[in-house]
């Protein structure tokens, strides 16, 4: 499959089959769409899909991503999805006015359930919660069949969405941080492979790999620092909060909040040490 990657655990980075490491360039960009300029999240999302394939995004919105992608010469076809009647329309009046209804089908229904099995190389679901792409994932399995590739943008909750990965076969390839309208968004992008790889030998609880994400751990992303300190942040302001109480309920709380504390400092401090 065009642009296919691998992790490479002795450098700690996701390697595309020619031994170079895939990084956001490692496809041309993508950048506008009927003139309009890719925001940094959907283009970091369309730098991961291989060239010529089958794309479905579930939950298209206006079909920006796919048309971006035809207008590119980079979309074999693309099946654009959404579940409400605003979007579906908005999507196919996006569509028409490209002029890529040839290559771009809008369709109307649930998640996975527009797709037949085998129809699809790579499917996309962006700018959803975590739990709600989980859930489109196990209802929709069935349609996984032949997809090559996913690639998930979850809003928050991105815990879920890996542990729904790790559970039914799929490999995180890549993950990626990208900061958009002051905003820092993740990428994940699974295969078909060995799930439980990219979490072998982590100084990380399963938990926290989960919360944290094992493939940014191991790139030490430039950006994952600061999402460790704001993550800490929140968990002091809780305890901080917590002060007031007297209660023996409180005083539990206070106590698996200072634990949690303490392991969050811990894996900044870690990250630290191995970023000198």
């Amino acid at each position: 499959m065009p642009g296919s990657f691998r992790y490479n655990e002795k450098k700690s980075a996701c390697e595309g089959v020619s031994g170079k490491t895939m990084s956001k360039n490692s496809n041309p960009a993508v950048s506008e769409s009927d003139g309009v300029p890719l925001s940094e999240r959907l283009d970091a999302i369309a730098r991961y899909v291989p060239a010529d394939g089958a794309v479905a995004d579930i939950g298209a919105d206006h079909a920006q991503l796919l048309i971006s992608l035809a207008r590119s010469g980079r979309l074999k076809r693309g099946i654009a999805g959404e579940v409400n009647l605003g979007p579906y329309h908005n999507a196919r009046q996006r569509v028409a006015a490209s002029r890529f209804e040839n290559r771009i089908d809008v369709r109307r229904g649930d998640g996975l359930n527009i797709l037949a099995p085998d129809e699809a190389d790579v499917i996309v679901i962006a700018g959803m919660g975590g739990a709600l792409i989980a859930s489109i994932l196990e209802s929709g399995n069935n349609r996984l069949r032949g997809v090559q590739r996913l690639i998930l943008q979850p809003n928050n909750g991105a815990e879920r969405v890996r542990l729904w990965l790790a559970e039914n076969g799929w490999e995180l390839r890549d993950e990626e941080l990208v900061r958009d309208g002051g905003i820092l968004y993740e990428i994940l992008v699974a295969e078909p492979g060995m799930p439980e790889r990219p979490y072998e030998a982590l100084p990380l609880t399963r938990e926290k790999a989960l919360q944290i994400g094992p493939v940014l751990w191991r790139k030490r992303h430039p950006f994952l620092k600061s999402r460790l300190e704001k993550e800490l942040a929140g968990w002091e302001r809780i305890l901080q909060k917590l002060q007031s109480g007297r209660t023996r309920e409180a005083e539990e709380r206070r106590r698996r909040v200072t634990e949690e504390i303490g392991e969050w400092r811990r894996m900044i401090e870690w990250l630290s040490e191995e970023e000198t």
